[in-house]
C-alpha cells in the first residue's frame, strides 16, 4: 500500500505575517492561538496592574459583588409581588423611618497648655468713669471673655555669646577667671541642642529636606547653609548614637519582631548616574519591648538583616522575602508569613478572575474579622491561641484545600495563577501565626513606618551618601519610637542632647523615649484641654452659655 505523502510545512512561522501561518495544520493553528491568548492576558493583566496603581484607590478592602446590600432594594411581599406604592396601599401610611442627625464635631477648645496673652481695652479717662448718678468714680468689679483666636509668632533665632568674666586687683594684678556656666562638649558646636532638635525634627518627623530649611531659616534673615546643617546632623546622630544602641539591645529581646524594608537611593560618585540603591529596614519590638528601629543597608542581600538580628530566636513576621526565610535557617528564628501579603496578590488578580477570587477573598474577610473582633474584645495571648485554633483554622484548613484544587487549572504566569503559588509555596509560614497569642495575622504595623520612610524619599529624594543612611537610622528609630509612646520628639531630643553633652556617661536606659522623665505629649494625641476660665470673681468663662449668664449677673 502506498504511503500517503505527508503534508509539507513551513520550517518557520511567524504570526506577525499571516502568510507564514498557510499550510500548517490544525493542531498547529490551536497551540499558536492557545499561546497568543495567554500571552494577550498577560499583557492585559500587567496593563490594568499599572493603571490601578497609577490612578486607582489604594485600598485592600474587598466588598464581595454578589453580596446583596442591606436595605439598597424595595423589600419583597411574602408572594414575590413588590410592595411598592402602585402594588400595596398599605404601603403608603408606612412611616419612613427617619435616621438620626449626626452630631456636628464643633470647635477644637483651647490647650491648656498654650501662652496666654490677655488684651484689655484702653483705660477709661477719670471723666468716663464718674457715675452719671452721684458723680462719684466707678470701680472695676469683673471681667468677661468676650472672644479668643489663636495667634502666631515666626520662630526667633538668636546668638548666644559666652563671656568669660576676669576679676583682678588694682594694686599687685593678681587676678581669677569666671567661665559661662556651659560645657566644653558643647562649645564645639556653633548651635545649641533647641537648635539640632529642630532641624532633626523637621527632617526626618516632618520630611522637610535640608535645601527647604536653609530657605526657611533665610526667610527670618539667618544664613544657615545646608551643608552646614548637614554637619551638626552628623555630629548628632554620633551623641545619640549610644541610644541607638541600647535601644537595639532591648529589641532583640523581643518575643515578636515585626519586619520590612523598602528602597532609598543614594548618592554615589562611583556609579555610572552617580545613584545607587541601598535599603531601609525597620525592626518593631513586642509590647514588652515597644521599639521602632531602622536599619540602612547598601543593598536587599540577607547579610545587612542577618547581622542586626545575630543571636535573634523569636518570632520574625514579615513578608515572604527569601531573606527573611534564609534569615530564620541561620538564626533559628521563626518565620511567621503575612496575610495581608498573600491577600494582596488576590486583590490584584480579581479584575481578571472574579468568581475564583472573590471565594477566597471571603475566606480572608473571615480571618481578618475574627482578628478584629478578638481587639473589641480585649482577647489576646492563650486565650486568642485558643480562639484562632477554633475558628480561624477550619478556615485555613479550607483554603488550603481550594488552594489545591485551583493550582491544577490556573495558568502559573497568571496573576491569579502567582497568588496561588505564592500561599502554596508559603503556606507553613502562613499559619505560624497560630502557634502564639502574641502574633499578628500580618505585619501592617511594619508597613505603616515603611510609608513615612516613603514620604521622606518623596521629599528628599536620596542620601548624600552611605554614612548618610546610617546617620538617619538614628533620627528615624527615636522619632518613630516618640511616636510609639506619644512623645514630642522636639521636647525629647532636645533634653537628650543636653544630657550627654553635659554627661556622656548617662543611664542610658532612663533615656529611651519609654521611659524619659520629662516626656510631654503633642496636642493632637493627648486632646485639647480646656483653658483656664474667667467668672464673676475673677474666672473666665469659655462656654457660651456661661459667658451669657456673667454678662447679666455683670
Amino acid at each position: 500500500m502506498p504511503k500517503k505523502k505527508e503534508q509539507q510545512q513551513p520550517e518557520k512561522f511567524d504570526p506577525a505575517k499571516p502568510d507564514s501561518l498557510r499550510g500548517l495544520d490544525e493542531d498547529t493553528l490551536i497551540g499558536v492561538i492557545s499561546r497568543l491568548y495567554e500571552q494577550n492576558k498577560q499583557l492585559s493583566e500587567l496593563m490594568q496592574s499599572f493603571l490601578r496603581d497609577k490612578y486607582g484607590p489604594k485600598t485592600e478592602r474587598f466588598q464581595n459583588p454578589a453580596q446583596l446590600a442591606l436595605f439598597s432594594e424595595p423589600a419583597l411581599a411574602e408572594d414575590g409581588a413588590s410592595t411598592d406604592e402602585h402594588s400595596s396601599p398599605a404601603s403608603e401610611s408606612t412611616p419612613e423611618i427617619k435616621q438620626p442627625k449626626k452630631k456636628g464635631h464643633g470647635r477644637n477648645p483651647r490647650p491648656s497648655h498654650l501662652k496666654r496673652i490677655t488684651k484689655r481695652g484702653p483705660e477709661p479717662s477719670p471723666e468716663a468713669l464718674k457715675c452719671s448718678c452721684c458723680n462719684s468714680a466707678r470701680e472695676k468689679v469683673n471681667e468677661v471673655l468676650r472672644g479668643s483666636r489663636y495667634a502666631y509668632q515666626p520662630a526667633d533665632v538668636c546668638v548666644e555669646e559666652f563671656v568669660a568674666m576676669i576679676f583682678a586687683c588694682s594694686n599687685c594684678g593678681d587676678s581669677f577667671v569666671v567661665e559661662p556656666d556651659v560645657p566644653a562638649a558643647a562649645l564645639q558646636i556653633e548651635a545649641d541642642s533647641a537648635l539640632l532638635a529642630a532641624i532633626v525634627v523637621d527632617r526626618f518627623a516632618d520630611h522637610m529636606p535640608l535645601y527647604r530649611q536653609e530657605q526657611k531659616f533665610a526667610r527670618i534673615g539667618v544664613p544657615l547653609n545646608r551643608s552646614t546643617m548637614c554637619g551638626w546632623l552628623a555630629y548628632s546622630a554620633t551623641l545619640l548614637r549610644p541610644v541607638y544602641h541600647r535601644l537595639k539591645i532591648r529589641l532583640l529581646n523581643s518575643k515578636v519582631i515585626e519586619t520590612d524594608d523598602t528602597p532609598m537611593k543614594v548618592q554615589d560618585r562611583k556609579k555610572k548616574k552617580n545613584i545607587k540603591i541601598g535599603r531601609i529596614w525597620t525592626y518593631r519590638g513586642d509590647k514588652r519591648n515597644p521599639f521602632n528601629l531602622f536599619d540602612y543597608t547598601d543593598g536587599r542581600g540577607r547579610a545587612g538583616p542577618l547581622y542586626f538580628l545575630q543571636g535573634y530566636k523569636g518570632f520574625l513576621l514579615g513578608d515572604c522575602f527569601s531573606g527573611n526565610q534564609a534569615i530564620c535557617a541561620e538564626t533559628g528564628a521563626i518565620h511567621v508569613a503575612c496575610h495581608a501579603h498573600a491577600r494582596r496578590y488576590f486583590i490584584k488578580a480579581e479584575p481578571n478572575n472574579k468568581t475564583a477570587c472573590a471565594v477566597i477573598l471571603d475566606m480572608y474577610t473571615e480571618l481578618f474579622k475574627i482578628e478584629s473582633d478578638a481587639r473589641e474584645l480585649g482577647i489576646c495571648d492563650d486565650q486568642l491561641k485558643l480562639m484562632r485554633e477554633q475558628e480561624s483554622k477550619p478556615i485555613l484548613d479550607k483554603m488550603h484545600v481550594w488552594l489545591q484544587q485551583q493550582s491544577l487549572t490556573a495558568l502559573p504566569k497568571s496573576s491569579f495563577g502567582k497568588a496561588v503559588n505564592y500561599c502554596l509555596n508559603n503556606w507553613q509560614e502562613l499559619n505560624n501565626y497560630l502557634l502564639d497569642g502574641e502574633l499578628r495575622i500580618d505585619n501592617n504595623l511594619a508597613e505603616q513606618e515603611m510609608k513615612r520612610a516613603a514620604l521622606s524619599r518623596k521629599n528628599s529624594l536620596f542620601f548624600g551618601s552611605d554614612q548618610g543612611g546610617e546617620n538617619a537610622e538614628v533620627f528615624m528609630s527615636l522619632i518613630s519610637t516618640c511616636r510609639r509612646h506619644n512623645v514630642e520628639p522636639w521636647g525629647y531630643l532636645k533634653d537628650v542632647i543636653d544630657r550627654l553633652t553635659t554627661d556622656p556617661a548617662s543611664d542610658l536606659d532612663q533615656l529611651l523615649p519609654n521611659n524619659w522623665s520629662a516626656k510631654t505629649k503633642c496636642a493632637e494625641i493627648e486632646g485639647a484641654a480646656h483653658p483656664p476660665k474667667i467668672s464673676c470673681n475673677g474666672i473666665l468663662h469659655e462656654d457660651s452659655q456661661q459667658l451669657a449668664l456673667s454678662q447679666k449677673l455683670g
